[in-house]
Parts: C-alpha cells; sequence; structure tokens
C-alpha cells in the first residue's frame, strides 16, 4: 500500500514539474514571439464616421504596407460594461517588433500623413482611450480565425502570489476540459504586459450570445473551473463583433 502510494505521489510530481518546465520554456520562447497592441477607443458624440473614416481610408494603407505587423483587426462593441466606440489590436513579432514599427509608423509616406500625425488627429476627436499590450502564450492558445460572429475579451486579475498556480492548472485542467467540450470555436491566452493591474486576458471565438452563457454555465459548475475560480481575484468581460472593413493580413 505505502509503495503504490508513493509510486502515485512520484508520478503527480513528474506531472506537475513537467508542465512547469514546459511552462517556462514556453514563457522564455513568446519573450521574443507574439505581442500584441490592444487599444481602445470612446469617441466624443458625432466623432464615430469621421474616425472610422480615417481608420479605414488613411490608416489601413499604412498598416498594410508595414512589414512589421503580423495583423491588423479592429472590433466594435457586442456587448460590454464600459461605453466603447472601437478596439483595434496589432500583432507584432515582440516588443522589438512593434519598436520597428513604430520608427515606420513616424515616417510620412509619399503624398500623406504620417501614422502619428493622424493619431493625433484622432486624439482631438477622443472622448478615452485606453491602451494595453500583452504577450501571447501559444501553449494555452488555439489558432485563431476570424470566422466568428463574436469575440469575447476576458480580463483576469489573480490573487498575490497565484499566477505559477492559474497557469498550471489552465494548461492541465481547464484547458483540456474546454475543448474536449467544444465549448468555443477557439481560446487564446495571453500574459499581460502592460495594464491597468489586469494579469492575463482570454480571448474566446463564439457563435452567438447564447454559446457564451452556456460556457459560463459549465464552467460554474465544472470542478476544474471551480478551482481556477478560487484563485481569480477580478474578471472584467467585453464582448466585441469584427469589423471587417479593417482587416490587414
Amino acid at each position: 500500500m505505502l509503495r503504490h502510494l508513493v509510486r502515485a505521489c512520484l508520478t503527480a510530481s513528474i506531472a506537475l514539474l513537467s508542465t512547469q518546465r514546459g511552462w517556462a520554456q514556453s514563457s522564455a520562447a513568446t519573450a521574443g514571439g507574439e505581442v500584441r497592441q490592444i487599444v481602445t477607443f470612446l469617441w466624443l458624440p458625432g466623432m464615430s464616421e469621421p474616425a472610422h473614416g480615417i481608420y479605414e481610408r488613411q490608416l489601413k494603407p499604412i498598416y498594410a504596407g508595414l512589414p512589421a505587423i503580423r495583423r491588423f483587426r479592429a472590433y466594435r462593441e457586442a456587448e460590454s460594461p464600459e461605453p466603447l466606440d472601437l478596439v483595434v489590436v496589432s500583432t507584432y513579432d515582440s516588443m522589438a517588433g512593434m519598436d520597428a514599427a513604430n520608427e515606420a509608423l513616424r515616417r510620412a509616406p509619399a503624398g500623406g500623413e504620417s501614422a502619428f500625425a493622424l493619431y493625433g488627429r484622432l486624439s482631438a476627436m477622443t472622448q478615452r482611450h485606453h491602451d494595453q499590450f500583452v504577450e501571447m502564450l501559444p501553449t494555452a492558445s488555439d489558432s485563431a480565425t476570424d470566422d466568428t460572429d463574436l469575440t469575447v475579451f476576458e480580463y483576469i486579475r489573480v490573487a498575490p502570489g497565484a499566477q505559477a498556480r492559474f497557469t498550471t492548472l489552465l494548461l492541465t485542467s481547464v484547458r483540456p476540459f474546454e475543448r474536449e467540450r467544444g465549448l468555443y470555436l477557439w481560446s487564446e491566452t495571453g500574459r499581460m504586459l502592460v495594464s491597468d493591474g489586469w494579469d492575463f486576458v482570454r480571448i474566446h471565438g463564439l457563435r452567438s450570445l447564447k454559446q457564451w452563457q452556456q460556457y459560463r454555465e459549465r464552467m460554474r459548475t465544472a470542478s476544474r473551473a471551480v478551482e481556477l475560480d478560487r484563485l481569480v481575484a477580478a474578471r472584467k468581460t467585453i464582448i466585441l463583433t469584427r469589423d471587417t472593413r479593417l482587416s490587414v493580413r
């Protein structure tokens, strides 16, 4: 009996160490991996169409000609606890890629304004904007597609000292549970680099609000998710629809 218990404990310890090692390796890999800038705008009254026009007619071509950018996506509000008009997400190869992009964005194209000058114009149309940076974690993410009706951004703040436990549970228990039951079309997870107190963001591709409710109901009653929730100090959920006019790559 004691021999079996020791063997079981040893097996569990090896599995946990393997998971933590894999997470550490993935963290090291993402230091030079995919980074996203998430910018949320709330326009001044009457400025929505002019601001969107600047993005569509002037900024989109600049981003399309920018080698340093992997991808550019824009979203509008479907359901949100806070007012917003537009969320733009730029994807780069690491923060170094973002540095290179910023150098290019400062330069004006022939016969036009630089992206930085255009953002100066947008600033005069903005009631509020919110800027965040996140490094994506490939071992905790699927391959996202644009074939979704809704995109959920779920910001998570974990209890002090609980980040390692949170990531281990997410990788070994919660993600496998979600995927086996098809609770979303795809999901990505990133660790915040710059934010107002959030530690992680989880992004889910869904078909409908009904699917999101079903997802939350399953997670409220699943023992693995309940264990993960005990580590969560705060959560903010924003549900968006993609603006297909502003897609680059």
